[in-house]
């Protein structure tokens, strides 16, 4: 059998979290950040929103704070929306 492998770093991005480094996850990033962020020896996560402890909903956290070691927030998010494109009705190319 193969052993697991096992990262001295995990890096993780959330939506939000508070200082006690309980993190919450929307959209695809719930996917695989649960696991990444419990596998690394020192996890390390940026939130687009850093609360104190108490506001989040603690039916809605998906990452405790007992797996990760930093946390900060970071800053200048660009939204990257893709744009829909149609053609005219008129323009029969």
């Amino acid at each position: 059998m193969e052993y697991a492998f096992e990262p001295d770093f995990a890096f993780v991005k959330a939506w939000k979290g508070d200082k006690a480094g309980n993190l919450v996850y929307r959209g695809t990033a719930q996917n695989f950040n649960h696991a990444v962020a419990m596998c690394g020896k020192i996890t390390i996560a940026e939130v687009e929103e850093l609360v104190e402890p108490g506001e989040l909903d603690p039916n809605y956290i998906h990452t405790p704070g007992i797996f990760v070691n930093k946390i900060f927030q970071g800053e200048k998010y660009e939204k990257r929306i893709e744009q829909r494109t149609v053609r005219n009705k008129d323009n029969n190319e």
